[in-house]
């Protein structure tokens, strides 16, 4: 029971807190009527009647509290009176009165601006504090019962972010919204017979204005439903739309930068059983819908990718609308029943329309000229909405706005601009008219709006972030362009977006000024200088808001050094942000540019042309599929190396690809020298305990292991576990560090059960700081699975190595995939099931294929593998065909004598051997031995044997003298004896009697006997493995 000190104390502040928030709800619906507040008043109007709500609600569970829970419960209301109180004292310094001259108007209206950081701050504090009573109360706004009160006169209606579905609408309800109510119910209809409504008209008709009232009046009728808002005009917009939809989602895979966010979000859409509406914002240009029927147009990898595949289809609890300038679009999208045409509003929804934008009454003398006014726009509500500002603001009659609309001067405009067959073209002249009186006149009053509006056009028209916009006087710019209507601010009014046909005005505009390659080049400049030039996913958030920008700024025609010089250093890292997210095409495309830029405009030792040149290498590297692939970026690699300043972050990376690269063409000393240059690099720039000194640290550590000097291997690792408790990292990732350096110290001693603990504790460790299907997590997943089948535990290793892949097929990140696939077939093959390991192999085969190509070496790597499989089952003439592929490839991109040539080779010849063709195998293993200095014994061996079985003995003799090994002197015997030269056979005998072997026989008939089976798990964790740190 709460304490009765306690209790009266709560009961106080309750009451106060009521009073307090009745007054200032007053207060900011008067504001309200009055005029335009700035966004955050409207927020807090919205808040301040949730939080009554919990506040009455606390009231009556007072009786039920705890004495601890009345305290806490006490200090959040106490909170919340301070919060309120303060949102009073800050309304008195804004509130206007009638009797006030227009100079003091203008000053509160100045303070409500620069006051608005400290409302934000304080709706803020009401969210949070909304939020905290609501867990207290184990209550939520829609999904627990609530006690019925009144509302407050003219109470908004609750956040919808607060309520069970999200929310994702990024526009402010249109608190003005007149007329269009027909049109409303006829959505609302039709959405009763089928799951997609489009609807279809004129730019400026009011279609996304429509679709907005629309997703507050279904979020109303449905509290509990999600509400997503997705821009459809371009590629990168549509995919940044999905993306917020999935990370909002908190949907598997969303921050994994391999894996499609569209089929993600798309199949999650297209099987939840929860209700949900889905608007597609101007989906107007059909190139985007369906490139195989007409021309290709956008960004994405594979342009024959089309976004109609990626709009869900469902059932009743689902609704998509889809807003488009384009009937044909509409059409298609539908795909049943007919879309929904929006014309212009009626005489009296456009006059209602202008007196609500224009904030007051109509005079008796003006309703001719407000008829002459909307018949002359057409009625379009863009068009009347931006004519009511104008004219408000300018303070001009609406004869007079008029008058200049339909002069000899207005008739200068883009009379084609707008090429819709459906429309005629005098609506089309209205729109332009009406946008080209705003601008001379924003020119004229107000030249830096007028400024940062020629900015804004230059770039992608929705999403512009405020902090690209470094220009002086930017807020009070951005009120002026919003108080025309040319500019929204979208939600949190720290982004904005342009109309696409204003924006098209002010381009053309510029181009009749011969201004527009300034504007471009100032755009790109802000953009250039505002990217992040080191990229982690700390700037995943930055670079995904500037990707459509970036798209639409590299697309200009520059002529002066300086702006190329900013689209090169745009372009390059750019293609690193590209990198990240898993799209190396456009990575390729755009740092092959920025490096062709530099190398013409930049000098030598130019830093910029380091980063483009090692970028440029990277992505060349990771895209190779051939020998003369390896060799172009081993070539950039080396000379980004040579032009960097040392110690830099160029140099470093430049070695760091350089040793990768050199491992996978077998250069061991190579890789080694780069390998430490890159982690001693880092060790000069950034210290010897940092992150980044450390990770390579591993890597050069994992090199050294694999190329078979596991000593000094286990040595750094060592050394990495005496500088972590020094290091910079977080401690998550310092105990990341140490556990994985003990399991790969333990791994590679061969101690495959220590081994396994640590993955093990390293899964838990994953598991705590990663969402369940993270990338580091399935890595230390398929590890733990690999030390479990050294340990012979092969139906456990099998089952867990199956898991990974069940959870990761299809939606993950291709390679954990792969992984799998190798790790169970291994499985298979140490259990000799090799009918159950090709099955695996040829899916490991087909997976390489798809992302890799036929010709890249790790499809090669498969075919290899599968063709062991082959030889193993005794399918000798599809194993054969596949070592011969092999070996053709790898003779060409390794070299005729490199390892992994003469091992195919070698296998191919034992191929032969079992399939009963001898003659093949002793040439294949004589072609081995030829390029060989010192051939192994066990080849030696599968030669002996294939001369055997030929029955060629006095060959046999002659290569069974050139070894000096049991089976060779078992061969030499046998061959001298097979010919009658038996004092030479007993001589033999003699010289190399073997104790306790039958007869004397020195040793047994040689056997065949294939080469060491590649650890392909080992292999597979050397691609790019900066994928795979923590």
């Amino acid at each position: 029971m709460i304490d009765p000190v306690c209790a009266f104390g709560l009961a106080s502040a309750i009451v106060t807190l009521l009073d307090t928030g009745a007054k200032v709800v007053i207060t900011l619906q008067e504001l309200s009527e009055a005029g335009d507040i700035p966004e955050v008043f409207r927020d807090i109007q919205t808040r301040l009647p949730l939080l009554r709500r919990y506040i009455l609600y606390t009231q009556s569970r007072t009786d039920t509290l705890s004495p601890e829970a009345g305290e806490e419960v006490l200090a959040v209301v106490q909170r919340c009176n301070a919060q309120v109180r303060q949102l009073e004292e800050l309304l008195q310094k804004v509130a206007v009165s009638d009797r006030e001259s227009p100079f003091r108007r203008s000053i509160r209206a100045f303070i409500s601006v620069s006051e608005e950081g400290r409302f934000q701050k304080i709706a803020t504090a009401l969210i949070d504090n909304v939020q905290v009573l609501s867990t207290f109360l184990n209550v939520a706004p829609v999904e627990k019962e609530r006690p019925k009160v009144e509302r407050w006169l003219s109470e908004p209606l609750p956040s919808y972010a607060s309520v069970a579905g999200l929310f994702l609408v990024p526009f402010s309800r249109d608190e003005q919204f007149v007329g269009r109510q027909k049109l409303l119910e006829m959505i609302a209809l039709s959405f009763k017979a089928q799951s997609r409504v489009a609807i279809s008209g004129i730019g400026g008709i009011g279609k996304s204005q429509v679709a907005i009232e629309y997703c507050y009046r279904y979020k109303e009728s449905r509290p509990e439903a999600h509400v997503f808002w997705v821009y459809g005009g371009n590629i990168a917009r549509f995919y940044q739309g999905y993306k917020r939809i999935a990370q909002r989602l908190e949907i598997p895979g969303w921050d994994d930068p391999e894996k499609s966010i569209l089929e993600l979000v798309e199949n999650w859409l297209s099987n939840t059983t929860g209700s949900y509406l889905l608007v597609i914002d101007n989906a107007d240009n059909i190139e985007h819908w369906w490139p195989g029927k007409y021309k290709t147009g956008g960004s994405l990898d594979d342009p024959l990718k089309n976004l109609s595949k990626y709009i869900p289809d469902g059932s009743d609890n689902i609704q998509v609308l889809i807003t488009t300038r384009d009937m044909r679009v509409a059409t298609r999208l539908v795909r049943k029943g007919k879309p929904i045409a929006v014309e212009p509003m009626s005489s009296e929804e456009a006059k209602a329309l202008f007196l609500s934008k224009l904030g007051r009454e109509e005079a008796g003398s003006e309703q001719a000229e407000i008829q002459r006014l909307l018949e002359e726009l057409d009625n379009l509500p863009l068009a009347v909405s931006q004519a009511a500002a104008f004219i408000e603001e300018s303070k001009i009659s609406i004869k007079k706005y008029t008058d200049t609309l339909q002069g000899e001067g207005a008739e200068e405009y883009l009379n084609e601009e707008v090429n819709d067959s459906r429309r005629d073209e005098e609506s089309v002249n209205c729109v332009f008219r009406t946008w080209k009186i705003s601008y001379e006149q924003i020119k004229r009053q107000q030249v830096r709006a007028a400024e940062l509006l020629c900015l804004l056009a230059m770039l992608d028209r929705q999403s512009i972030p405020r902090s690209l916009l470094k220009v002086p006087e930017v807020t009070t710019s951005l009120n002026v362009l919003m108080s025309f209507n040319l500019v929204t601010a979208r939600a949190g009014a720290e982004s904005f977006q342009i109309h696409r046909l204003v924006q098209r005005f002010v381009q053309h505009s510029l181009q009749r000024d011969n201004e527009t390659q300034k504007w471009q080049e100032m755009a790109l400049a802000c953009l250039a200088n505002d990217y992040p030039t080191e990229i982690g996913v700390a700037e995943w958030p930055v670079c995904d808001a500037f990707a459509p920008h970036v798209h639409v700024l590299t697309g200009y025609n520059y002529q002066t050094k300086k702006a190329r010089l900013d689209l090169a250093h745009l372009l390059c890292w750019a293609a690193d942000f590209d990198i990240e997210r898993g799209m190396y095409k456009q990575a390729l495309r755009r740092a092959s540019e920025s490096l062709r830029i530099f190398r013409e405009l930049a000098f030598e030792r130019d830093q910029r042309l380091a980063a483009a040149t090692w970028l440029c290498g990277r992505l060349r590297y990771y895209q190779a599929q051939c020998s003369s692939d390896l060799d172009v970026a081993a070539g950039l690699l080396q000379e980004a190396l040579r032009i960097s300043t040392y110690p830099s972050l160029n140099y470093a990376e430049s070695a760091f690809e350089l040793a990768h690269l050199n491992y996978d063409r077998g250069n061991k000393m190579a890789c080694l020298e780069m390998g430490k240059a890159s982690f001693e690099c880092w060790k000069e720039l950034e210290g010897p305990d940092s992150v980044r000194t450390l990770d390579n640290m591993h890597d050069y550590a994992l090199e050294l292991a694999m190329l078979g000097d596991e000593e000094r291997g286990i040595a750094i690792w060592e050394e990495i576990l005496d500088r972590c408790p020094a290091s910079d990292a977080s401690k998550e990732t310092k105990t990341v560090y140490t556990y994985r350096s003990m399991a790969s110290i333990a791994e590679f001693k061969g101690e495959a059960a220590m081994a396994e603990i640590f993955y093990s504790d390293l899964i838990t460790l994953g598991e705590a700081m990663y969402h369940s299907e993270h990338v580091h997590l399935f890595d230390y997943r398929l590890s733990h699975a690999e030390q479990i089948m050294r340990q012979g535990k092969l139906k456990e290793a099998a089952q867990l190595s199956k898991a990974i892949l069940a959870s990761c097929k299809n939606n993950f990140e291709w390679q954990i995939t792969s992984c799998s696939l190798q790790t169970v077939a291994e499985c298979c093959r140490l259990k000799a099931c090799y009918g159950f390991e090709e099955g695996f192999r040829l899916s490991a085969l087909e997976l390489h294929e798809k992302k890799l190509g036929r010709h890249h070496r790790d499809t090669i790597n498969a075919q290899e593998a599968l063709a062991e499989c082959y030889l193993n089952n005794a399918k000798f003439p599809e194993a054969k065909e596949l070592y011969q592929a092999v070996i053709s490839w790898r003779e060409v991109a390794l070299g005729r004598t490199h390892a992994e040539t003469l091992r195919a080779i070698e296998c191919l010849g034992v191929c032969h051997a079992h399939h009963g063709h001898n003659a093949e195998a002793e040439a294949a293993f004589i072609e081995v031995i030829g390029r060989q200095s010192d051939p192994h014994g066990r080849l030696l061996d599968n030669l002996y044997s294939s001369l055997w079985n030929q029955g060629k003995w006095k060959t046999l003799e002659s290569w069974s003298k050139q070894a000096s090994t049991p089976s060779a002197h078992y061969s030499l015997n046998t061959a001298l004896d097979q010919q009658g030269k038996r004092a030479e056979a007993l001589e033999v005998r003699a010289r190399h009697l073997t104790i306790g072997a039958p007869n004397g026989v020195p040793a047994a008939r040689p056997v065949l006997k294939c080469p060491p089976v590649r650890d392909d798990r080992r292999f597979a964790r050397m691609i790019h493995p900066r994928t795979w740190s923590a």
